[in-house]
């Protein structure tokens, strides 16, 4: 069995003569830094990463259509506003300015100083226009060689969108997200609206073309305590709205909605689930997500990727050894399940304590 076959029945929780090998979502710019004075093939780059280790990481379809940024096209044109040497204040693509480190950006989170949208008359005039689907800049050039590419495919192909949370935190930012809420819903259902005829018509529009076969949907709407805002809150001002895309993503017999959310995501699991959602990813242990007590408590209700703690590579062999019996087994047994870390390697582990863990998880496969 190829890796898209693994994948199509790891979705139908049915048998398969093996796991899909896909044991992280990638690396670090600073880990692979570290790697390469580890003796890693600094030539090594980018889809090489998934070759080298043998992995079936999935082929994501490269148009414009939101991921962990909003859909807009055009983008923002980025501008730096200052520039201290060690820091950078500067607009980015999605109209948000932040100020972040030069050197190796992704070892901390930047600072959010300002959102696009404070008003109503600020988002019709900066922002709706960008929300057009029918844009053919969206695509790339070579779109119709890459379909032709996609027909013949052994590995899962995706289709990225960015879900409700996560797109209105990225127009309104937290705390006005928040202030809106209450003081202005009928705006937030407006946004919503927008959002939703937006993939409506993208996610329709692609499949013409190609059938992906899963779309995973960015949210990332929970910290190490559990969600930024309640589930009733979302239940009443975004579930509307994406459980009718995921109607439509269902309608085009793609098979996979995953779900992909940091923190502590319990309390949003049934929520996801009402919605259609039928996967999830990445289940931090650091934030109490234990993948063996949620497969028991949902059974198969959804199928769960990732929960391996990143940080036990980070420590001995005899660590990685107790973090993957504790959980591998258990979960290949009761299927629905593709093993991975619980988010990309972190600059803290070593390069042979990472050839170590893929070479041990292995041998359950």
């Amino acid at each position: 069995m190829n890796g898209r076959e693994i994948f199509l029945r790891t979705f139908d929780f049915e048998y398969t003569d093996r796991p899909l090998k896909w044991e992280t979502p990638g690396i670090w710019s600073a880990t692979r830094k570290r790697w390469i004075t580890e003796g890693y093939d600094e030539n090594i780059r980018g889809r090489a990463f998934f070759e080298y280790f043998h992995m079936e990481a999935p082929v994501f379809l490269p148009f414009k259509g939101g991921w962990t940024g909003n859909p807009y096209y055009p983008m923002f044109e980025k501008n730096t506003i200052f520039d201290d040497g060690i820091n950078v204040t500067h607009l980015d693509k999605d109209g948000i300015i932040k100020k972040e480190r030069k050197k190796d950006p992704d070892t901390s989170m930047p600072q959010f100083l300002k959102f696009p949208v404070e008003n109503r008359k600020q988002y019709e005039k900066d922002i709706r226009h960008r929300m057009d689907y029918r844009s053919d800049g969206r695509f790339p050039d070579d779109f119709k060689q890459l379909i032709m590419e996609y027909e013949t495919r052994t590995v899962p192909l995706g289709m990225y969108i960015i879900g409700p949370f996560g797109y209105l935190r990225n127009l309104l930012g937290d705390e006005n997200l928040m202030y809106t809420l209450f003081d202005d819903q009928e705006f937030i259902h407006m946004i919503m609206n927008d959002w939703m005829e937006f993939y409506l018509g993208f996610i329709e529009k692609v499949c013409q073309s190609v059938i992906p076969d899963f779309v995973m949907v960015w949210e990332d709407i929970c910290y190490n305590m559990g969600p930024l805002i309640s589930p009733l809150q979302f239940e009443t001002f975004m579930s509307p709205y994406l459980t009718i895309v995921i109607n439509k993503i269902r309608q085009m017999n793609i098979k996979g909605i995953i779900v992909d959310t940091d923190g502590n995501c319990a309390s949003m699991l049934p929520v996801y689930v009402r919605c259609g959602a039928n996967g999830f990813y990445p289940f931090e242990v650091q934030a109490g997500m234990d993948i063996v007590e949620i497969r028991k408590q949902y059974k198969e209700n959804f199928v769960i990727i990732g929960g391996i703690d990143k940080k036990a590579l980070a420590k001995d062999e005899q660590a990685i050894m107790n973090e993957v019996d504790k959980k591998v087994p258990f979960m290949l047994h009761s299927k629905g399940y593709i093993p991975m870390l619980d988010h990309t390697v972190p600059p803290d582990v070593p390069f042979k304590n990472f050839v170590f863990f893929i070479e041990y998880i292995r041998k359950y496969y």
